[in-house]
């Protein structure tokens, strides 16, 4: 019985987590195959990688234009 209920709720998690994965990948450039692929194998975990991408690649984005603010200099 634990092993139908622990499928079953990887299942449901694949199923929520899979399209917002890609649909966060998606919307920061990504491909929303690969990333919903990742999401149907690690569905909890991929949500929190995808964001962790998506952050870090705004912030390179932003140093790359110089928008980022510079840190004080300590005289």
């Amino acid at each position: 019985m634990f092993l139908i209920d622990t499928l079953i709720i990887f299942v449901v998690g694949s199923l929520v987590f899979a399209p917002i994965t890609g649909y966060i990948a998606a919307s920061h450039g990504r491909s929303f195959w690969r990333w919903f692929g990742l999401g149907i194998v690690l569905p909890f975990f991929s949500v929190f990688v995808a964001l962790f991408v998506a952050v870090r690649t705004q912030l390179a984005e932003k140093k790359e234009a110089g928008d980022l603010p510079k840190p004080p200099v300590a005289d």
